[in-house]
């Protein structure tokens, strides 16, 4: 019969009060089976049963001890090898040994059968304590249902696992499109550079242009100049055959004037 609701707003299922139940059902049986174990054991054996564990924890403490007299056996022959042969020592291997714990720090609880076995066959002499088998079932199922709770965990944290892998590919696949977007971005800085070469070409070829119309002129000067020059060639001939004109023109006056004057004189001669 399932629980009654008790509140329809914080528990609307039940699940938590059936929870509660279970938990303090669970409790009770443990008491009980707690109180049958010791009420069933004699002082003697529960004496004897404090001796066995002293005797286990001895028994450990000595192992522990000839473990550790066996690592300083190894690490003396090791220290003995290295003084046989021209090695080195450097006693990191020393270093590095540790203690270890068989059970990983853990406590365990052993069932130690001795002290449970039955000591007469024809009677209940064993020191079990006694169980129903009601109370067995509602043991064995909390248990299970125990069981399922740590699949549900490990389920979840299986779950976890293949999500955060999943992310991690996701961070992956973001960082492939950032690539990507710089690789566009750097597409397009090329593009850019390309443009701005075709502009460079462009203004090269205007300036070629310019050049060669500049070359145009400076060979319209020099055409000019070379013309000039014959100008002036011609110029400077005719003004040097001007002069030489003019020294003949002067040259044949004094001729004539010479002539004259002599004439004058022979002239003048003869009438005296």
């Amino acid at each position: 019969m399932p629980p009654r609701k008790k509140n329809p707003i914080t528990d609307p299922t039940g699940e938590k009060a059936a929870t509660k139940a279970t938990q303090e059902a669970d409790k009770r049986v443990r008491e009980r089976l707690r109180a049958r174990f010791v009420n069933n054991q004699s002082p003697t054996q529960l004496q004897e049963t404090v001796k066995k564990i002293a005797d286990t924890t001895q028994n450990v403490g000595d192992a522990a001890k000839t473990v550790n007299a066996g690592i300083g056996t190894v690490t003396n022959s090791f220290s003995n090898i290295a003084e046989s042969i021209p090695v080195i020592a450097t006693g990191k291997t020393a270093q590095t040994i540790k203690s270890h714990d068989a059970y990983g720090g853990l406590s365990l609880t052993i069932f130690e059968p001795q002290n449970f076995l039955a000591g007469d066959l024809f009677i209940d002499s064993s020191t079990l304590p006694r169980t129903s088998k009601l109370e067995a079932d509602a043991i064995v199922e909390s248990i299970e249902e125990k069981r399922q709770t740590l699949r549900v965990v490990g389920a979840n944290l299986d779950l976890n696992t293949d999500v955060l892998k999943t992310g991690v590919k996701s961070e992956k696949m973001t960082q492939a499109a950032i690539d990507y977007g710089v690789a566009k971005v750097n597409t397009d800085t090329k593009l850019t550079q390309f443009e701005t070469a075709k502009v460079q070409y462009e203004i090269g070829l205007t300036k070629l242009d310019q050049t060669h119309e500049k070359l145009f002129h400076e060979q319209v000067t020099l055409e000019g100049l070379r013309n000039e020059t014959d100008q002036r060639k011609r110029f400077w001939q005719e003004k040097y055959a001007l002069g030489e004109s003019r020294i003949k023109q002067v040259q044949l006056a004094k001729y004539q004037l010479d002539a004259k004057i002599g004439a004058i004189e022979v002239e003048g001669e003869t009438a005296e």
